[in-house]
């Protein structure tokens, strides 16, 4: 049988079932009906003070800038540190868990007698984690570990973060020099 005869063959029956199907046709709820979904900080508001350290609004600001969806899931405890670390999800499978710290001392103390690559004890892969750790990236006062990312996600993530905690804005007056007329 020729290909221009078998095409119509398996083409029917396909837009007969999408014909006949008893699926109703799903309601939108009007636009007036939904409720707005606020903005999430930027380092341009008050509340995300540019100040040289990281907060969780520097760090979506950074990653989205990088070209990478981020969406925070939740919030996750691990005997290590002394305050919950928020999750993260980065494009469609990355995971992404960052603690803040007051500053990078703080940070490099809750992280003395961990594994300097994966933060876990001595001799210990996954530790309390959910799954082992792709990478550790620290940055001033944050730490942030990657989960079930490959290596190309991973160098995004790292030099985003790696490019330096969101400095502190000043104003910077420019004087040019007095023009002169020839």
């Amino acid at each position: 049988m020729s290909l221009r005869r078998l095409l119509p063959a398996l083409f029917l029956p396909c837009v007969m079932l999408a014909a006949c199907s008893d699926a109703p046709a799903p309601e939108h709820a009007p636009v007036a009906n939904t409720t707005p979904v606020p903005r999430p900080l930027t380092p341009s508001d008050s509340l995300c003070p540019r100040d040289g350290q990281w907060r969780g609004c520097h760090l979506e600001d950074r990653i989205n800038k990088a070209g990478m969806g981020i969406k925070v899931l939740d919030t996750i405890t691990v005997p290590y540190f002394p305050q919950p670390g928020t999750r993260y999800k980065i494009g469609k499978t990355a995971k992404l868990v960052a603690f803040f710290f007051a500053d990078s001392l703080a940070g490099a103390k809750a992280t003395e007698t961990l594994s300097k690559l994966r933060l876990t004890p001595p001799g210990d892969t996954i530790g309390k984690w959910p799954t082992a750790p792709y990478e550790v990236i620290r940055s001033v006062n944050m730490i942030a570990v990657l989960f079930e990312v490959n290596a190309t996600q991973a160098e995004r993530v790292r030099l985003a973060l790696t490019a330096g905690a969101p400095q502190p804005y000043t104003e910077q007056v420019q004087t040019l020099p007095p023009a002169r007329v020839q």
